[in-house]
């Protein structure tokens, strides 16, 4: 039986583990070492000083050439951690049943979304005259970013009235669009064929739906074998509970937390790539249930990139195209770490270490106005061993690098600073944290996921968010006051009350049983980039993940002038408050917007946007 225990310094439930053996993965620090490290571990008859005793290999992780999982005792894994050939050893978070009832506990402090966990009344948006916009009225508009991004300026936020489509010169065809989050309700409207408001039977309407599951329609469409790759297929081990009823369906109960949890990759799929909110509105939709659902058997969300990994390598020739479909990612999420700002703790700043005592606005300032999570917690992005393996992985996989992945900054209002940079080694170098271990301490990095391929010309795209509420002083164009900034942040997009499908809110026209709403976070940001390189995607099927992101930067996104945005304070130096504190300071963010260039209005003034696309 599992037990459990409060840890008194921080709050934190831990499970108890098990002296006996259990399942923990090995990550060797090259790959050519897999081999010898594997044959090391199951042929010897003792790791060094552990008594002799046969360690068996629970999978040998067939699609990953660096990782795998044996039956070892804590002290076993341990004396392997110094093996100068092993990068880390770890719970397995697939396979290991205590990993998964700490992450049951976790979820409730930690989530790894990054929206904002209130919803707001949208203030800009076009109703009819009869419900005035309220929940239940009649709804007849859109999310505002499609036409934001349809313009290199700023026209939107002027605008007030909405009556003209946006025509499409690309729609996202047979692109393939990942929404790597918590399922996508595929029986919604906003995600039917043109010809269907509704399904007879919502667990089994492939034929009318546009979104598909990897593992379970992977194995049945593309037939992939799931167990053959090393990996837990649906509906066996962990993954006992994973079904199209759990990962597709997903019926709110009214509670607020599950109904997050349930419709948060809905809302992403639908700006992305839904009916009437996506700039995709014809690719495929693929979802992936790995983000904050221990309910379905997931431990660690990164879990989900050897699942698409092998995905994308086994996909079919399109016979439309001749080719396989391309394939574009979005993570609206991330891995934070917690301190808890009431203990005693040190950090270091541009160089200088500071105590508690020490720490003020005037001298370590990042650390003063770091953004409060929960109860006496501060937070910040963090950058996970296990998780940030398994994505570097599928960065450096031959295979994969026609592979799009554009991951949310996530909504910590605080800077994310570049390798070279001046804040790149500011760290938090003792405190109470909340997770005691696998996670580093810089807190003006990207974190997992989003730090992958961080400097080189393939890297992620990593996207902040812009509000639709002008600043009052000179009306001009604001970033969330939510999300991180800085330097590392690729470009920027609406992330603000945007509107989208939703476990409740304002009942969808086209079937009143399904609701739709507005939300914020740069989990909302993060898909309208998604989606208009969808659009970029379909008219280059052969690009890679460098040319993609080479295009965002020249093409798909337009610099906007001073004037036009609104940053207080543009000053570097270490004693300007509010540089750091002001939650509109970009951080020394580049001004770059996303601009969809396929959306085919030639910049004329156009008045606005209907319901149907």
């Amino acid at each position: 039986m599992i037990s459990t225990t409060l840890d008194s310094n921080t709050g934190r439930v831990l499970v108890v583990h098990s002296t006996s053996a259990q399942p923990y993965m090995v990550c060797v620090k090259d790959a050519a070492d897999w081999s010898e490290i594997h044959n090391y571990i199951i042929d010897e008859n003792n790791i060094d000083d552990i008594p002799n005793r046969k360690i068996d290999c629970t999978s040998e992780m067939q699609c990953s050439p660096k990782r795998s999982v044996y039956e070892m005792s804590p002290a076993e894994a341990d004396v392997l951690k110094n093996h100068p050939k092993v990068e880390w050893v770890e719970r397995s978070s697939l396979h290991n049943e205590y990993v998964l009832e700490q992450r049951k506990y976790d979820e409730e402090f930690d989530s790894h979304l990054f929206t904002n966990r209130f919803k707001y009344n949208v203030v800009n948006r076009r109703t009819s005259t009869t419900g005035g916009g309220n929940p239940g009225g009649t709804l007849d508009f859109t999310q505002w970013g499609i036409y934001r991004h349809s313009h290199r300026e700023n026209k939107y936020i002027n605008a007030t009235t909405f009556s003209s489509d946006i025509q499409y010169t690309l729609t996202g065809k047979n692109v393939d669009v990942v929404i790597m989050d918590t399922g996508v309700r595929w029986n919604h409207p906003e995600f039917l064929k043109p010809e269907y408001t509704s399904v007879a039977n919502s667990l089994a309407c492939e034929t009318e739906s546009r979104v598909r599951d990897i593992l379970i329609h992977g194995a049945s469409e593309y037939g992939i074998n799931w167990s053959s790759n090393g990996l837990t297929a649906p509906g066996t081990g962990s993954l006992s509970n994973y079904n199209v009823a759990g990962a597709l369906l997903m019926h709110s109960n009214g509670n607020q937390s599950s109904s997050l949890k349930n419709h948060h990759g809905s809302h992403c799929a639908g700006t992305s790539a839904g009916n009437q909110f996506g700039h995709a509105f014809e690719a495929n939709i693929w979802s992936i249930a790995c983000v904050d659902r221990s309910d379905l058997g997931w431990s660690n969300p990164s879990d989900g990139f050897d699942y698409i990994k092998v995905w994308h390598k086994n996909k079919p020739i399109n016979p439309l195209t001749g080719r396989k479909n391309p394939t574009i990612v979005n993570g609206s999420w991330g891995f934070r770490q917690f301190w808890n700002y009431s203990n005693n703790h040190t950090a270091s700043f541009r160089g200088t270490s500071y105590d508690q005592s020490q720490i003020s606005s005037t001298v370590a300032p990042a650390v003063h106005y770091m953004s409060y999570g929960f109860s006496t917690y501060n937070e910040f992005t963090a950058k996970q061993t296990v998780g940030q393996s398994e994505a570097d992985e599928i960065f450096d996989d031959p295979d994969c690098k026609d592979i799009v992945f554009c991951f949310a900054a996530g909504n910590s209002n605080d800077k994310q600073e570049i390798p070279d940079g001046i804040d790149y080694n500011n760290e938090m170098t003792s405190a109470t944290f909340y997770y005691s271990s696998g996670y580093d301490h810089y807190y003006n990095r990207s974190g997992t996921p989003a730090i992958s391929g961080e400097g080189r010309e393939d890297a992620s795209i990593v996207v902040g968010s812009i509000d639709s509420t002008r600043q009052t002083t000179g009306g001009q164009e604001r970033c969330s006051s939510f999300s991180n900034r800085g330097p590392a942040i690729t470009v920027w997009a609406g992330g603000s009350h945007i509107l989208s499908p939703y476990a409740t809110g304002y009942s969808d026209p086209r079937n009143g049983g399904f609701y739709n709403y507005a939300i914020s976070g740069t989990s909302m940001a993060t898909p309208q980039v998604c989606g208009v390189l969808a659009l970029y995607l379909e008219s280059q099927p052969h690009a890679t993940r460098a040319d993609a992101r080479k295009w965002l930067l020249t093409h798909g996104s337009n610099e906007v002038a001073d004037s036009e945005y609104y940053d207080p304070y543009q000053s570097n130096g270490a004693t300007d408050s509010n540089y750091w504190g002001n939650t509109y300071s970009l951080k020394s963010s580049r001004r770059r917007i996303l601009y969809n260039p396929f959306a085919n209005n030639g910049e004329a003034s156009i008045t606005g946007i209907s319901f149907s696309q």
